[in-house]
């Protein structure tokens, strides 16, 4: 699409194609980060065409709020005036709205990291977890990386001493209802590669999930994202029979799963032991199976 036609697109077909390439939520970010760089005909439109604002503002961040886009949309534009003051646009009011969203979902990203890695007195459960999204919401970015790194997926996946059934539930919970994706990375860890670059590495709930041995999220994270049974992943997890030894890799979920194995057989588990595990393997493998069957076809 030449950039001519972009800008002489009505708004709300303007819209609506935004709306087809991204979620709600990223709409303002592509519109900043993407289309407003190509060109001074692009940027000109994009900065002053408030009606494209009114649409990002009413269609996502008012609406998401609770209210209806209409009432939301009459009572910023009927507001009392002031002689002093200058009334916001809808552009600059969409960057509150969005600065908002970024902090209460850090906010909530950082309280359920400590359910996550907390004994007591609040481990995590799903109770705990609607409240905290509840408490931050009404809505809240939940693809969003905290300032560490983390998400909420997996962050959810790596809670300590908390039964597989209940990471389960919160993942259903943040996959179901609030939208979050399966196939959002963590990011951890950093190495300089120069002065000023600094290098990211990726890590995924399936990843984690099969680390640990839990075949139940295992099996719904494989439903939810085919895909993501190839996706690498950068971590570091302690052997069960051995919690002084550890693996560190880069691998795939099935890869990571079947060295953990490796490693815990020459520390002396048993296959008994080891039962959860070699489910988590085999439904990869199986999950493998069917994706690299699919794609060939």
């Amino acid at each position: 699409m030449s950039l001519d036609l972009i800008v002489s697109l009505p708004d709300d077909v303007f819209y609506s194609i935004l709306l087809f390439l991204e979620q709600s939520m990223g709409i303002s970010a592509i519109v900043c980060k993407l289309i407003t760089p190509l060109s001074s005909a692009t940027r000109t439109f994009v900065n002053t065409d408030s009606s494209l604002w009114e649409n990002i503002l009413g269609g996502y961040y008012l609406n998401g709020s609770g209210t209806s886009s209409v009432s939301a949309y009459r009572a910023r534009t009927q507001r009392r005036s002031s002689k002093r003051l200058r009334r916001t646009t809808a552009k600059e009011d969409v960057i509150h709205a969005h600065y908002v969203l970024r902090d209460q979902t850090e906010m909530a990203l950082q309280e359920v990291a400590d359910m996550a890695i907390s004994k007591s007195p609040k481990p995590l459960s799903l109770a705990r977890l609607r409240g905290v999204l509840t408490n931050y919401g009404p809505i809240l970015n939940n693809n969003q990386r905290s300032a560490i790194g983390g998400t909420f997926l997996v962050d959810c996946c790596r809670a300590r001493c908390i039964k597989e059934s209940v990471i389960l539930a919160c993942l259903k919970e943040l996959v179901e209802k609030y939208g979050a994706s399966v196939d959002v990375p963590a990011t951890e860890g950093s190495s300089y590669q120069q002065v000023t670059k600094k290098k990211h590495y990726t890590l995924t709930a399936l990843v984690v999930a099969a680390a640990r041995g839990m075949p139940t999220v295992v099996k719904y994270l494989v439903q939810a994202s085919p895909p993501s049974i190839s996706t690498l992943g950068t971590s570091r997890f302690r052997l069960y029979t051995n919690p002084k030894k550890s693996i560190s890799a880069t691998l795939t979920p099935l890869k990571f799963a079947e060295r953990m194995k490796e490693a815990e057989l020459e520390n002396g588990a048993t296959e008994e032991q080891l039962s959860l595990l070699n489910l988590c393997i085999r439904i990869l493998r199986e999950a493998e199976s069917r994706y690299c069957n699919k794609e060939i076809v």
